[in-house]
């Protein structure tokens, strides 16, 4: 970036917001996936008057903008791919307002989710999206993402959850969308665009954002079977039971070895595990947790063992292996692509042998483990990144996942975008004419091409470009 131009964006952010050491550049030159790209200066977003100003700057100058949230993204989402500006928003981070009479709170992007979970739970209030991450990411980028979680299966994702947004557009403009109504048919869901746009339509300033009571009770039930298709006929015999559960867990044989290897206790014979947890009024999530052990008990592919809660204590230990398979999948190998692939409810046992045929043919260790209520599924590829030929094999690898979940009318992304490690891939699973009509919503809110580029969609010249792997 020249001086002069320098002095411009000094001028649209205010001086102090404006970094451009080496040092700076770095520290906003990864995320997640571990790969990096380092940005021509960082702005520090305090409000949407200065990030109004600096967006059309950029627009007027062709200056890619990258907006971030805490770098928490597993797909790429908040990399300078194209150099330029990063924008900072994780300093926007006021809960501007909740009140428990609307049941909704108004926040900036970079509130962190369980800051919100924190502040909801003292008026006996919770928000719902609850990612593995929730510690760490800002409800910026889970709106951006769409984020889901384990809570996914029986309150939905972040998208049923925004009410109404504030925007920066690329030009400058500021657009509120929505309100803070459940019901709303007044023209466009422009909101509902916005969710999931992974930064490329907009910069997302404020949001309002819907809660709920909290459970007056929760339970949880794990059971370990013989088979991924045993596990995957008690997931359905529970979703069609009438029992909604709060999660659905499920685990394949390599992600129990994992978790094993932690020094947690698997059972003889066990080739898969499910975690179910309920909540509500207590008596009904007692009566719901035997009727689930009866499912997993009382057929003829029965679970070997299972271990229901019955108490906060339990119920954490019943969490337990679940909770540690972020860990024992990357203590595997020095390299690990994190993919989240999601299908039909009733393909979820052939995707899962799927993968375990694609593991057995790559020589690579592959752990397929997730939320099997929803049938979003985490595929992590295990391989050694220091050899080359590994990674790129370990990327053909995800290439046949990602095209045994389209052939079972599945997605290659469930909740982890499609950042840039997906970009190549997109194509393969998407209608073409949908495609384009994407692309001109974008064309039409971003013509200088400004917001987040080389991410969520590929550019209409370039068609479907091969895998940009890392």
């Amino acid at each position: 970036m020249n001086t002069l131009l320098l002095k411009e964006l000094e001028q649209a952010a205010g001086k102090n917001y404006v970094f451009t050491s080496s040092i700076d550049r770095e520290l906003y030159s990864y995320d997640a996936t571990k790969e990096r790209r380092v940005p021509e200066a960082v702005v520090r977003a305090v409000d949407a008057g200065q990030i109004a100003r600096v967006l059309a700057l950029c627009s007027r100058h062709g200056i890619p903008v990258t907006p971030r949230g805490a770098g928490t993204g597993l797909s790429g989402g908040s990399l300078p791919m194209c150099g330029g500006v990063v924008l900072d928003c994780s300093g926007m981070n006021k809960i501007l307002e909740l009140s428990p009479q609307h049941m909704v709170a108004v926040v900036q992007p970079g509130v962190v989710n369980g800051a919100l979970q924190q502040e909801a739970a003292r008026y006996g209030l919770f928000f719902p999206p609850d990612p593995a991450s929730l510690d760490m990411s800002t409800l910026g980028g889970n709106v951006a993402e769409n984020a889901g979680g384990p809570r996914a299966v029986k309150y939905g994702v972040m998208r049923d959850y925004v009410l109404g947004l504030k925007v920066v557009l690329a030009d400058g403009r500021i657009m509120d969308t929505g309100g803070r109504t459940i019901k709303n048919v007044a023209g466009y869901d422009l909101t509902r665009l916005f969710v999931g746009s992974e930064g490329t339509l907009g910069v997302i300033v404020e949001a309002t954002l819907r809660l709920f009571p909290i459970p007056e009770h929760k339970a949880a039930i794990n059971g370990f079977f013989s088979s991924a298709r045993a596990a995957a006929l008690a997931v359905q015999r529970i979703l069609t039971s009438g029992i909604r559960p709060a999660a659905l867990e499920f685990l394949d044989n390599s992600t129990l070895k994992a978790v094993s290897r932690m020094g947690l206790h698997v059972p003889q014979g066990a080739q898969a595990f499910l975690l179910v947890d309920v909540d509500g009024p207590e008596e009904v999530t007692i009566r719901h947790l035997e009727r689930i052990r009866s499912l997993m008990m009382d057929h003829e592919d029965r679970a070997l063992q299972t271990h229901a809660s019955a108490s906060p204590e339990e119920y954490e230990e019943v969490w337990k292996i679940r909770r540690s398979v972020g860990p024992a999948v990357h203590s595997l190998g020095s390299g690990c692509i994190a993919e989240d692939i999601v299908v039909p409810l009733g393909s979820i046992a052939a995707m899962v042998e799927r993968t375990a045929e694609i593991a057995s043919t790559s020589g690579l260790y592959i752990c397929c483990y997730g939320h099997s209520g929803d049938g979003n599924l985490h595929v992590n590829i295990v391989y050694d990144k220091e050899r080359q030929d590994q990674a790129k094999h370990a990327w053909d690898t995800a290439a046949m996942i990602f095209d045994a979940a389209i052939a079972l009318q599945g997605s290659i992304s469930g909740e982890h975008g499609i950042g840039m490690i997906k970009l190549g891939f997109l194509a393969r699973g998407i209608d073409p004419v949908a495609l384009d009509v994407m692309q001109r919503i974008r064309r039409l809110l971003d013509p200088a091409g400004i917001l987040n580029p080389c991410k969520a969609l590929p550019e209409p010249e370039a068609g479907m470009i091969p895998g940009d792997a890392p």
